[in-house]
């Protein structure tokens, strides 16, 4: 029976040092609190009342999608609740290499903030807007890129994953090597001039036809382009096209309007240029007509001669 007394105090004496143990290392009893059916922990201090400080982040459009050079634009909503008194919290966010980004008021055209103060007594969040967007110097090639929000007072801290979805686009544009859009040919005979076909969108070309149909040019015209087909034009790239023009030969001398096309097989893009044509007579033909003017200079010159001795 001693031993059995002993062993009891001996139990208790332990159980009251690991009390006082972790009242002395400073660490919080857990008190645990069921309420709605759902189980949550909280701190002694706010079981016997006190308020937890909590900062929480939501953005109801996380995920965007946009054309390279296109803004990207969350509201989001910060949420903090819990605290005695208001706090300054700083707002950064980290972004892409390629990208830019503002930070400005939920509502309105503000200026760009880095900063908020909040009080943890209000019941409802404050929204902020995040605009991030691509550098114009720089083509991003199409995908998902990650933004990450990110807001902190102190220890306290929170973060949102958003992400930008850069998509494909594709775009052509046709010139000339030196900006000029005219041209001369003499009916009949070929005449020769180069025009460059640019990828200016984001995505790679493939098979991109150039020609100029029998709608683009007057009737019993030839144009023709070498090469007809470019098998593949990278994003940012050029190809030189030489065109051959050659007019009818009974066309009069004027100026005319042919235009170039360039549209890869895929047609998800297209461009024009539309070249003017100075057509010229041809040289044997002013020849001919100098001859005929001399002709009739002699015919006058021998009539005069003949009849102006009667």
């Amino acid at each position: 029976m001693l031993a059995k007394v002993i062993r009891m105090i001996i139990v208790a004496l332990f159980t009251l040092a690991m009390i006082s143990a972790v009242f002395v290392s400073g660490n919080p009893v857990m008190a645990a609190a069921t309420e709605a059916g759902y189980t949550t922990a909280l701190p002694l201090s706010a079981a016997e009342g006190q308020s937890v400080e909590k900062l929480e982040l939501s953005c109801q459009y996380p995920v965007l999608s946009s054309n390279t050079g296109l803004n990207y634009s969350y509201s989001i909503n910060i949420s903090y609740t819990g605290g005695k008194e208001s706090k300054v919290f700083n707002l950064t966010a980290v972004v892409p290499d390629g990208f830019g980004y503002m930070i400005t008021p939920g509502y309105g055209e503000g200026q760009e903030i880095a900063a908020i103060r909040l009080d943890g007594s209000k019941g409802y969040p404050e929204t902020v807007k995040l605009t991030v967007r691509p550098y114009a110097w720089k083509v991003l090639a199409p995908g998902e890129y990650p933004v990450i929000f990110e807001v902190a007072s102190g220890d306290l801290k929170a973060d949102i994953e958003l992400k930008a979805i850069v998509a494909a686009n594709y775009d052509l544009k046709l010139t000339t090597p030196d900006g000029r859009l005219n041209t001369e040919a003499t009916a009949g005979q070929e005449s020769n001039f180069t025009v460059v076909v640019a990828n200016t969108g984001s995505a790679d070309l493939e098979k991109v036809g150039v020609s100029c149909p029998a709608q683009s040019r007057p009737g019993g015209w030839t144009v023709t382009c070498n090469p007809e087909k470019i098998d593949i034009l990278k994003t940012r790239d050029t190809k030189e096209v030489q065109v051959t023009v050659k007019p009818a030969e009974k066309t009069i001398a004027g100026d005319y309007i042919i235009t170039v096309q360039a549209e890869p097989e895929s047609k998800n893009a297209f461009a024009s240029l539309q070249i003017r044509t100075t057509v010229l007579t041809p040289t044997i033909w002013g020849w001919v007509g100098v001859g005929i003017v001399v002709l009739v200079v002699v015919a006058l010159a021998i009539i005069f001669i003949r009849f102006g001795r009667r």
